[in-house]
């Protein structure tokens, strides 16, 4: 379907149904004005007709709205605006249904008042779903291709294909397109690639920037000192795998690889997470309820379109901790999101958690998995 009008024909049915089923009640109460005759009985058949084809549409539209739902990349929030479009539209469409196979089996006669009032309120009913609809395309960009979404309405339950791995590999990053993530939905984005020398940091938003980070960075004012990390104190270390120097360079390298991520959701630039990422089939990111399905998805329709819809995006990091067992590691931290979205103007200041997940493969560490969540700072 998606070939035929992009990403589905439901926002081409959608109109007929709305339409026809309006026309259908205003044309009904047109006639009731008519005197007894030819022109009111001319008046009740075009709005039987109307009605008629109106529920049509509406079998169709549902239809196509439901595969709509199932299929078109969203995040949470615009998940959630989508999931009041679709309670609004099926119970709607369902009564004025209904009320075209009554007016079928009564259609000899005039239009009674109580038939005219049900038909009313659901006409009304179904002007309140189109304006969610519209909502949904004009506020959250669903469908609209120079504003990818990001996928899973991003959310946590399925919809679409895709299997959840052995170990499931779950990106924090800002939404992208004109999200609302002021709930805290941009808490998630992962931190992003180690800085580049001469990087500007002093808004104290790179908390977690390497030691090691580029001689031109300037951190006179403190605010990137790499946070302790930490080793369980119960840990096995018999093999040797995390000697001091062994776990200082492991260290090292992981929070260099939360720094290049930070980097890259700022600049929107892909290549840190392509770089750092494990990428396996049934690979998942999640943000607060997001969902980006593999390393493409999360790439091509979250990281690089966020830089547009919020150019001025900064990620901080603090209270990093790591931990360690064997050749799989975790880490925790504290963050801030904090930015301007474009279309809408609003101020996003959030404060959240992240934890990343680490495999080592090869003697490097790779990202599989990721969770983090935010709110409005307080």
């Amino acid at each position: 379907m998606g070939g035929l009008i992009e990403p589905n024909i439901h926002p081409m049915l959608v109109h007929f149904a709305f339409a026809l089923s309006l026309s259908a009640i205003f044309i009904y109460i047109l006639g009731r004005f008519f005197p007894r005759g030819s022109r009111r009985d001319n008046t009740q058949a075009a709005g039987d007709w109307m009605l008629a084809l109106g529920a049509i549409a509406i079998v169709a539209t549902i239809a196509a709205g439901f595969y709509a739902y199932y299929t078109v990349a969203h995040d949470s929030p615009s998940h959630e605006a989508m999931t009041t479009h679709r309670n609004w539209a099926v119970p709607s469409g369902t009564a004025i249904i209904i009320l075209a196979i009554w007016r079928y089996s009564k259609r000899a006669s005039a239009p009674s008042g109580i038939f005219l009032g049900l038909l009313a309120a659901a006409a009304l009913s179904l002007s309140v779903t189109a304006w969610w609809g519209g909502n949904i395309v004009f506020k959250y960009g669903l469908g609209v291709q120079s504003m990818p979404a990001v996928t899973g309405d991003g959310h946590d339950h399925e919809h679409g294909s895709g299997s959840v791995g052995e170990t499931m590999t779950m990106p924090n990053g800002v939404n992208t397109g004109d999200h609302d993530n002021s709930d805290g939905h941009h808490g998630d984005a992962m931190p992003q690639a180690g800085a580049a020398s001469g990087h500007d940091n002093s808004d104290g938003q790179h908390d977690a920037m390497p030691a090691d980070a580029a001689q031109e960075h300037d951190n006179s004012d403190g605010h990137h000192d790499a946070p302790e990390t930490v080793v369980p104190t119960d840990h096995d270390n018999s093999d040797g795998h995390h000697n001091n120097d062994a776990q200082s360079a492991d260290n090292e390298a992981i929070k260099s690889i939360i720094t290049a991520i930070q980097k890259g959701w700022e600049d929107g630039n892909g290549t840190p997470f392509r770089r750092h990422f494990l990428d396996f089939e049934g690979a998942r990111y999640f943000e607060s309820g997001g969902q980006n399905t593999g390393l493409n998805d999360l790439v091509e329709n979250h990281v690089e379109p966020e830089k547009d819809s919020i150019p001025d995006l900064k990620l901080g990091l603090s209270d990093l901790e790591i931990y360690y067992e064997g050749n799989f590691a975790w880490a925790v931290a504290s963050t801030t999101v904090r930015g301007t979205v474009v279309k809408s103007d609003r101020v996003i200041d959030n404060t959240g958690k992240q934890t990343w997940l680490f495999r080592k493969i090869d003697g490097e560490w790779k990202v599989v998995h990721t969770h983090s969540s935010s709110r409005a700072a307080r």
